[in-house]
């Protein structure tokens, strides 16, 4: 069962796990919620103050100012939730879109993260031509205008992930619930102003990318393995016979992959 949603600094979130535990906060996909980490809250949340939020402008948040917000507004509202939840430093877990702001957070609060776990991670258009971006933007904006979330939803489901994968995964994808196209339409704008692995290469705290062999939306060799070659501290873990999602299709690899990372960090430091 889904945890219930609660709101802090105009953020909606949802949250599992003892508030003394050690901080996990996860970071979902252009097409999700904080109802996307549904098979994480209960496992993880035994080792974990787990919280996942809803973007601005999903769910229950509010849309960030202006048509085009940067990763570093979705970085700097997510400070301000933290802030309000009195979470220090976290390990941050991301899906696809949630991976830029969760390396650009990284990048510009160094001393909040104590690790990354990065999951079918999106690199951005950023390195890419203003009129290729431009067009691409569009091809998503007038597509998910036209068809509208839902079917749009329905539609991408099958691409997500990889082929003979249970129903119930497909179906939890097709799910709606708090998406809505302005928020949809920022997001997008975002990624296609962001370059990931060049913000990643900032990033000195431990990481670790987690990627389907078989994901088609954004392939490993272009966004994964250009990511994990970034990080001046990451490791790239490939999971056969998976596709976008792995915290949904794997989600035994992908929670032993933030287990190990807490387990890693709580060892002492060889003197």
């Amino acid at each position: 069962m889904l945890p219930e949603r609660k709101s802090a600094a105009e953020i909606t979130y949802r949250e599992s796990g003892r508030r003394d535990a050690p901080a996990l906060v996860l970071l979902h996909g252009i097409g999700s919620t904080s109802a996307g980490w549904r098979l994480q809250y209960g496992p993880l949340g035994e080792h974990f103050r787990v919280v996942a939020w809803d973007a601005p402008g999903y769910g229950g948040s509010k849309p960030l100012a202006g048509e085009a917000p940067s990763v570093e507004d979705y970085a700097r509202a997510l400070a301000r939730l933290l802030d309000a939840l009195d979470i220090r430093s976290a390990i941050i877990a991301t899906n696809s879109w949630g991976t830029p702001t969760g390396v650009v957070f990284a990048r510009l609060f160094p001393e909040r993260v104590r690790a990354l776990v990065l999951g079918g991670p999106a690199a951005g258009w950023g390195s890419a031509p203003e009129a290729e971006r431009a067009k691409r933007i569009a091809a998503r904006l007038e597509r998910v205008a036209t068809l509208g979330i839902r079917k749009m939803r329905e539609d991408d489901a099958a691409e997500l992930v990889a082929p003979g994968t249970r129903a119930e995964v497909l179906e939890w994808i097709k799910g709606a619930e708090g998406l809505n196209i302005d928020g949809y339409a920022q997001a997008a704008r975002m990624l296609a102003a962001v370059d990931v692995p060049r913000a990643a290469a900032a990033v000195t705290c431990p990481a670790k990318v987690v990627a389907g062999e078989l994901d088609r939306r954004t392939p490993p060799e272009t966004n994964a393995k250009r990511i994990a070659a970034a990080l001046r501290n990451g490791s790239l873990l490939m999971v056969p016979n998976c596709g976008h999602l792995p915290h949904l299709e794997y989600p035994e690899i992908f929670n032993a992959a933030v287990l190990e990372m807490l387990k890693t960090l709580s060892q002492p430091s060889a003197a």
